[in-house]
């Protein structure tokens, strides 16, 4: 899969023994490699297994079968000039032509043996095959996608009636990985790089970009970025360093979807992503939203775009991390792609994107480095020319040869009749950004559109101030650009109006818990965009022990704070609980497990002397050390808001806020031990004669006694903020508790000041010795329950998805 790199089964590797898995010892690896007169030779080399998922405990046996995700990663020996396979870098769907491929000795001689089915769905972590079922020897072999000429899986076993395979998106999750994220960052930089280099270099046969672009998934209908133009971008973006989660990633593409098509629908499935590469994937086969469905291609617009924030992104906030002229390099490729596209004004707003002219009067202004990206480091210089890419070749140069297959990773060449084509001289490829053909005849203007861009009816240019609307401005004199030589000149058209991203894109992370039904509570984990939309991460309405959440809800609470956290902002964590659970600690929760819990004296020592060992995973921080984590009533958030509670949650949002105790008696009484609530609304009136602006503070938990019922009371009058110390306490401590929550309230002013302090002082109650020093106390827990003031999550108006074209 990269020069030097295979990519196989953990189980295949596995068979060495648990010497070969820890890379102690060599494996014999044998391949075919074609030579240039198009003969077939034996080649043959040592490897070493770098990455083994999951690799088997020591001293003890590996499990049959291997446990998912069973990839290995084998650095090869004197394979580094071995063709390589295309790596898939989305799902396939259901249906999906299926070339398989492996070694067999099923015959009785060894030789390559290949078939071909369809992608039947998946179940739980794998891809189910049918059509063809894998014999033995086919395991660690790839699954190509034969639409788009795509490795989409490796091929791990079989059941009774179907094929099982490890999909490629599990070699993505390993990035995750202290152990094996390094590694696997680095092959798929290889495998980039090596695609790209293809590009314009001669050959007897056609490389993979070439023959991709012969296939039916990469037809024009079907999107319009060509191969080349992708294996190009992918080239690119190896060169960048990679971005810092899943967040990132996905707020890009979000924010493109948005200005391209005029509206923001984050997606109703949590797109996992971690690369660069696989983002541009996400916005392949982009259409408008069109009310009848089929709407106009947008996704070549919609990845220019995407790249050329990418390469901002990286000269803004990584210009020491990479090479100044591999940067260069980029903006130049993509100036290039926008200078001959064939609407002006998409490629106009991605050259102010570059520029850094992206917003009215934005204070940084262009940085340095993306501007003498785009002049060459010269002042007042043009873009950069087309041909500022990987290699010297030009849009449509795509070598070709007497085969037409597909190679794969032994060398072979697949041709299955009804995914390849025959090659010829005049092969109908897509037509290359910048390519700009010259009608035959005279034609009716073009009703195609780029996105929401055609409308206003003067032409303008994106990124600078204007009179009639923020962002925008005429067009100066002299600045459209004639056209090149050879290329067809073009009419007039519109500058369309591009939509800039809307200003509230956080995203924040809501935890549903439900009452306990036979001892049990249904759970939930959500993303919420700007306050609204709502995707859905993972949730289980069979529910679990309420000892458990902290364990089950480990893995879906970091997958959704990787997709919410993005640039500067942290997620926030919103935690709907029952009254009963309000004590759960969720602020002392971690992402990893305890790393102590295993620890033994042999690691201690090791540790000292361990080079890694001053890097800090902020997962292994509890939550409420790094960002805002705030208690919400469940029960009380399915109803219409009182009035009481509307008018006590502006109070808190004006200020100032006042202290006030949640059992109404002053706070020098604390709660003594056998207080009991008297009568069926004891501390009601107490509550409800507070002001707007008080807080009531406890000391003590409030999943039970006295706590509990003074917080029903509490939610019963309205009060939006309360605070409480969850953890149990000598008595004498509370007059302490309640001059600390004082000063907390006084410091945070009003209601959305709170969020600083509160994580402030649960950073210095962390440390005993800091605790001690300044007279701290407790574990502080916050009720910040604001009313609904729109509908109820998850009960918008659902529209149908636009169908993938014309008539369906």
């Amino acid at each position: 899969m990269a020069p030097g790199w295979l990519l196989t089964c953990a189980h295949v590797v596995g068979k060495g023994g648990a010497a070969v898995c820890r890379g102690q010892s060599a494996l014999s690896v044998t391949w075919q490699e074609r030579t240039a007169d198009g003969a077939w030779e034996p080649r043959g080399g040592t490897g070493t297994a770098v990455v083994v998922a999951p690799r088997p405990e020591a001293g003890r046996p590996a499990r049959d079968p291997w446990p998912f995700p069973d990839l290995a990663l084998v650095r090869v020996t004197g394979a580094d000039e071995v063709r390589c396979l295309w790596l898939g870098d989305r799902e396939a769907g259901p249906r999906t032509p299926l070339g398989l491929y492996g070694w067999s000795v099923q015959t009785g001689e060894l030789g390559i043996r290949q078939g071909s089915g369809e992608l039947a769905g998946s179940d739980a972590r794998a891809l189910l095959l049918t059509g063809i079922l894998p014999i033995g020897g086919l395991s660690g072999g790839p699954v190509l996608d034969l639409r788009h000429g795509s490795v989409i899986g490796v091929i791990k076993g079989r059941r009774r009636e179907e094929g099982v395979a490890v999909p490629v998106t599990a070699l993505y999750e390993l990035l995750d990985s202290r152990e094996a994220g390094r590694a696997v960052r680095e092959v798929l930089r290889a495998h980039d790089l090596h695609h790209a280099s293809l590009l314009g270099v001669p050959s007897p046969y056609p490389h993979w970009t070439a023959v991709q672009a012969t296939l039916p998934g990469h037809a024009p209908s079907v999107s319009g970025i060509t191969t080349e133009l992708r294996t190009r971008l992918h080239g690119h973006l190896a060169h960048l360093p990679p971005p810092a989660g899943a967040g990132e990633v996905v707020h890009l593409v979000e924010d493109v979807k948005e200005q391209v098509r005029g509206e923001r629908l984050p997606s109703l499935v949590l797109p996992n992503v971690r690369t660069w590469r696989e983002g541009a994937a996400l916005l392949y086969g982009l259409r408008m939203l069109d009310p009848g469905g089929g709407g106009t291609l947008v996704d070549l617009d919609a990845v220019l775009l995407y790249a050329a924030r990418v390469a901002r992104k990286a000269a803004r906030e990584h210009a020491g991390e990479v090479e100044a002229g591999r940067l260069r390099a980029f903006t130049e490729w993509i100036a290039g792609q926008a200078a001959g596209h064939r609407h002006w004004a998409v490629g106009e707003a991605i050259r102010a994107l570059l520029e850094g002219a992206d917003g009215a009067g934005r204070a940084d202004g262009p940085t340095t480095a993306v501007v003498d990206a785009l002049t060459g480091g010269r002042p007042g210089g043009p873009p950069g020319s087309q041909s500022g890419g990987l290699s010297d070749s030009q849009p449509g140069d795509l070598p070709g040869g007497p085969s037409n297959g597909v190679p794969v990773a032994n060398g072979a060449v697949v041709t299955p009749a009804q995914a390849v084509p025959a090659q010829s001289a005049a092969a109908d490829l897509p037509t290359p950004v910048g390519a700009l053909e010259v009608p035959s005849a005279p034609q009716a203007p073009s009703q195609e559109a780029p996105s929401v861009l055609e409308a206003p009816s003067t032409v303008e240019c994106l990124g600078t101030p204007s009179p009639t609307e923020p962002g925008t401005a005429p067009l100066p004199a002299g600045s459209v650009h004639p056209p090149e030589a050879g290329r067809a000149s073009r009419p007039h058209v519109t500058a369309p109006s591009l939509v800039p991203p809307s200003p509230d894109t956080r995203t924040d992370v809501l935890v549903k818990v439900g009452p306990a039904t036979y001892g049990r509570h249904p759970w939930s984990v959500q993303l919420i965009y700007g306050g609204q939309d709502v995707t859905p991460v993972a949730g289980d309405d069979r529910g679990v022990r309420a000892e458990e959440l902290a364990r089950v809800l480990r893995e879906p609470l970091a997958r959704a704070l990787n997709q919410g956290d993005h640039g500067e902002h942290l997620a926030a964590i919103e935690v709907f609980l029952p009254r009963k659970l309000f004590d759960l600690p969720v602020d002392d929760w971690s992402l990893l497990p305890d790393p102590h819990a295993a620890t033994t004296d042999q690691d201690v020592v090791d540790v000292e002397d361990d080079e890694e060992d001053d890097f800090v995973d902020e997962r292994a921080l509890p939550l409420g050390m790094r960002r805002t984590v705030v208690v919400r009533d469940v029960r009380r958030n399915g109803l219409p808001p009182s009035p009481e509670w509307r008018r006590r949650w502006k109070g808190v949002l004006r200020g100032p806020l006042a202290h006030g105790t949640l059992h109404g008696r002053p706070a020098a009484e604390g709660h003594p031990p056998g207080a009991r609530a008297g009568g069926r609304f004891p501390y009601y009136g107490a509550l409800s004669a507070m002001g707007d602006a008080s807080v009531p503070v406890y000391c003590g938990p409030v999943g039970s006694g006295e706590g509990y019922a003074a917080m029903r009371d509490a939610l019963r009058s309205g009060h939006a903020v309360v605070l409480w110390r969850r953890d149990l306490h000598d008595h004498d401590e509370c007059g302490d508790f309640h001059r600390q929550a004082a000063d907390l309230l006084g410091l945070a002013g009003h209601a959305d000041g709170l969020h600083g302090p509160v994580r402030d002082l649960r950073i210095r109650l962390a440390d005993p010795d800091t605790a001690r020093a300044y007279g701290l106390r407790g574990k502080i827990a916050v009720l910040f329950d604001p009313p609904p003031d729109r509908p109820p999550y998850g009960t918008e108006s659902m529209r149908p998805p636009p169908l993938a074209a014309p008539g369906g």
